[in-house]
Order: C-alpha cells, then structure tokens, then sequence
C-alpha cells in the first residue's frame, strides 16, 4: 500500500536560484514517485514569475510527480502565500504525513499549525539552517524569532530531518528534544558515473595530458568555502606538477579573489577557469579531474563531494564538511583525505599525493551510488515515513 505524503517548500523546481534544498527536494520527492507512493508538493511561485497564471492552485506534474504552484503575495521580500495558506485544511484532508522544510519561513509557521489541528505528524527538514554558520546571520533577529516561534513548534515535530551526523550535533544546546531522522541528500547520479572516454575527450578539448594531475574546485564560491587556505599552498607546490580546474559561480567576489591570489603567485598559466556549467557537463568535469579541493569552514553536506566520488574523482575535504564523517567511517580506501583547514596539514597531504597521484576508482564510486543515489535514499526516506507512522499509529 502506497502512502500519501505531502511535501510542503516555499519554492520548488524549477527555482534553482534557491540553491541545494530546492534540488534535494525535488530529488527526493521524484525518487518517491518513481517508487509508487503518491507524493505531491506544496509550494509557491517564487522566483518562477514565468509560470501562466492558469496554472496557479491547480496540480501540475512535474517529473513524475504531482505539484501544485500556489501564487505568492508579493514578487519581492519574504516569501507569504494568503492563497497557499487559505488552501490548506483542504491540502491536508487526504494526507498520511507532511515533510516541511520552511525553517526562518514564516509561511512554515502557518503549515505547521495546521498540520497539528487536523493531527497529520509532520517532519520538518532543518538543512543545515540551524547549524551555526546560518545562526550566525543576522543573529539578533534570529535567536528571539528561534525562541518565540520556530523553537515551540519544532518541539512538536514527529521528527526533524537532518542529513548529517555533523547536523544533528550541531542542535545540541538548542533545547530541542523532538526524535531525529538522519537522510542524506539524494544525489543525482544518472549522469555522473565512470566514463574514461568522457576524461580523454575533456582532456583533449582543453589541452590537458593524460598524465597531468588535474585539481579541481567545483561550485558556489563564497567566503564559507575557506577557498582563500588554497593559493599559497600551490604556490609552495609549483614545483610539482599539476593544474587547477576551477567550476561554478563566483557568489561575492570570492571567486575573482582566488583567481588573482594564483595569478600574483605566478599560477595562472595553470589553471582552467570555466565559470557555471550545465549539470550535463558535471560528468566529463569529474571524470577529467583526479581531486576536488573542498577546504569549507562550514559545508552542510556537501554534494559535490559525492558527485566527484561517483566518477572516480579523489576528494581532499575538510573536517566541517558535512559528509567528512561519513567518509572517515565508511568509504573504502583510496577516497582521499578528510582534514582541519590548517594549511601545514593540507600542503603535506597534497604533496605526499602529488608524489603518486591517484583518482579513487570503481570501489569507491560503487559506494557514492549506493549510499546517496536519489534511489538508495527515497528508499530510506519510506523506510522512515513509515517507522513514523507506525509509532503515530500506536500513540493514537
């Protein structure tokens, strides 16, 4: 038997401007579809002023999977839906759970009530948004908004999701004893497998040998990405050889930052800087590279740790990554290194690998699918939906 669940967002696919919730979300939420539960999603048009209007409170399927676009009040600023709100009693009358995540939403506030007066358990994914590094931001209007309204309802939860053991460490102190549910992210690793002519035909286009160690910096470039520990170890390293790709979007200049610290250092005739790329490009990227250098000082997660591991690509990662744990515990041999951002420390590892470098091979890959594809992951999240539903079931 199937179950019902309904997961409610603020924004959803295609909003990728969001960032990662709004992709793990839809990944889980298709994995479910595609497993035959009825799954549908609750959210709003934000940051997809394109959608018709007659499409607006009505389901649509997307991928599989059936999602209704509520129409937000204002096009700017905090994120409120009087729509989606008036809706929802009827949302909830045929629903088995609700999978929220709308930390700092106050839109969130409002689907948890209602949640609670028609008795639906609910679970509320935190995404890193009470780790400390978020806390941080813009505290002194966080920490009595936590207090007052978040915290009373969080408390009420059937659990709150975290996807990391980092995570659920980081809620100790915050006065939370609702259970919590440990579910990685899903990555989608459909496209990102071993593919050796996908890394000569890369290699080729950009001029790359096959023997070259190819370093790579893959992402958001932002302060929290610690990118700044990284040029003056290379340049104590020019004298072995190797060269740097460096992929994604430059967030706040942190990514200009880094090109001119290499290029002061005389590295810039080594690197590669090819700024965004389309996701259908991420697998000749990682399959080309032999490292992905990931030296956050706060990382939630972590998904392009695990998308570089299923194409073969080693990691270099440092100790508050999200997914560091889980490598250290796990992983097979030859995954790479999980390290503190001391420089000291990160100059010796790479040194020692660049004397023999290696990428992290089959095992290894084989490990990333089978414990983070959306597959493996949507069939945890069942696992969970109905461990939780049992315990309901028995209280009641």
């Amino acid at each position: 038997m199937s179950l019902r669940i309904t997961h409610v967002i603020p924004v959803y696919a295609p909003a990728w401007q969001f960032g990662g919730p709004v992709r793990s979300v839809s990944r889980l939420c298709e994995g479910l579809a595609a497993n035959g539960q009825q799954i549908k999603v609750v959210t709003t048009n934000a940051g997809l002023p394109e959608l018709p209007q007659n499409q607006l409170g009505r389901p649509v399927l997307r991928n599989g999977v059936e999602v209704t676009y509520y129409p937000v009040d204002y096009p700017e600023g905090t994120i409120k839906s009087k729509a989606l709100e008036n809706a929802l009693p009827q949302i909830f009358s045929k629903v088995d759970l609700i999978h929220l995540s709308a930390i700092w939403q106050p839109l969130g506030i409002s689907i948890q009530r209602q949640a609670w007066k028609q008795k639906i358990p609910l679970i509320q994914s935190l995404r890193g948004a009470l780790g400390p590094y978020s806390r941080r931001q813009k505290w002194w209007k966080k920490y009595p908004y936590y207090l007052l309204q978040e915290r009373p309802w969080l408390q009420r939860t059937a659990a709150l999701h975290v996807t990391t053991r980092q995570e659920e460490r980081e809620l100790d102190g915050l006065g939370l004893h609702a259970p919590r549910m440990l579910l990685p992210n899903p990555v989608d690793l459909s496209e990102l497998q071993l593919n050796s002519e996908a890394r000569v035909a890369f290699r080729t286009k950009y001029g790359i040998s096959l023997e070259m160690p190819l370093l790579l910096i893959c992402g958001r470039q932002h302060p929290k990405k610690g990118l700044d520990l990284l040029p003056p170890i290379l340049s104590e390293l020019s004298n072995y050889s190797w060269q740097l790709l460096l992929v994604g979007h430059d967030d706040d200049g942190s990514g200009t930052a880094l090109r001119q610290a290499l290029m002061q250092s005389g590295l810039s005739n080594r690197v590669h800087s090819l700024g965004i790329q389309a996701s259908s490009e991420l697998g000749a990227i990682y399959n080309a590279s032999d490292s992905l250098l990931l030296p956050s000082r706060h990382e939630n997660f972590g998904n392009v740790v695990i998308e570089a591991l299923a194409c073969g690509c080693a990691v270099a990662v440092s100790d508050k990554t999200g997914v560091a744990e889980d490598l250290r515990q796990g992983a097979p041999p030859g995954f790479g290194s999980v390290m503190p951002r001391e420089s000291g420390i990160w100059k010796s590892w790479m040194a020692s690998w660049l004397d023999d470098p290696q990428r992290a091979g089959p095992e290894v890959a084989a490990w990333a699918a089978h414990e983070y594809s959306t597959e493996a992951v949507s069939r945890r999240a069942l696992e969970i939906y109905q461990s939780i539903l049992q315990t309901s079931g028995d209280l009641n």
